[in-house]
């Protein structure tokens, strides 16, 4: 029977139904058709083990992989076994464990979320402007500037500069994207002349 296969490579392992083929190929459609997330529960589901991978032609490959091996019940051959073991030199096959996924905390559900571009509460913003230095305290609940509460800083900006300012990129706190205008790149923190 060996002798049979051997000559004929494509032809299907001898478990293999036309049932079990024509269930392999539903099965194929429906991993086709999963989001990333369901990929990977499904993975979890054959291999017993989490994967953060998010590769959809991986995921798809692997869950079509396992659902092969369990329908046929044909694994990896001996030869191949051997092969991967001579390859590994010893090593652990799986380079890099599976980590769980770590969660994000909870927010705390009286606290509005903060931006995370903004730097931790007391900070002191300095910017200079027309020579003069401006300082800005960055508050729990918004800023100070002048003694004066604000919960913008792009309000902070127009009031030091007369003019309309993203205030993260006024303040430094982010910068503008490198783009070409007129055959230079810029990549300032502040606006254009």
């Amino acid at each position: 029977m060996n002798d049979d296969r051997a000559k004929d490579k494509h032809a299907p392992p001898p478990a293999c139904s036309l049932q079990s083929a024509a269930s392999l190929r539903q099965r194929l459609e429906a991993l086709r058709e999963m989001p990333v997330s369901e990929l990977q529960d499904t993975y979890y589901d054959a291999y017993g083990r989490a994967t953060n991978a998010r590769n959809r032609q991986w995921l798809i490959r692997r869950c079509f992989f396992r659902a092969q091996e369990v329908t046929t019940g044909v694994t990896l051959s001996p030869e191949a076994r051997a092969r991967i073991a001579e390859l590994a030199e010893g090593e652990d096959v799986r380079s890099r464990p599976a980590t769980p996924a770590a969660l994000p905390p909870e927010p705390d559900p009286d606290e509005p979320p903060r931006d995370p571009r903004l730097p931790p509460v007391g900070t002191v913003i300095h910017r200079e402007h027309d020579g003069v230095v401006h300082e800005i305290r960055v508050l729990k609940d918004g800023f100070e500037y002048e003694a004066r509460h604000y919960t913008s800083l792009s309000t902070i900006a127009r009031e030091v500069t007369g003019t309309s300012w993203n205030g993260f990129l006024f303040f430094g706190l982010c910068s503008r994207k490198a783009r070409k205008a007129g055959g230079r790149r810029l990549e300032t923190g502040g606006r254009d002349a």
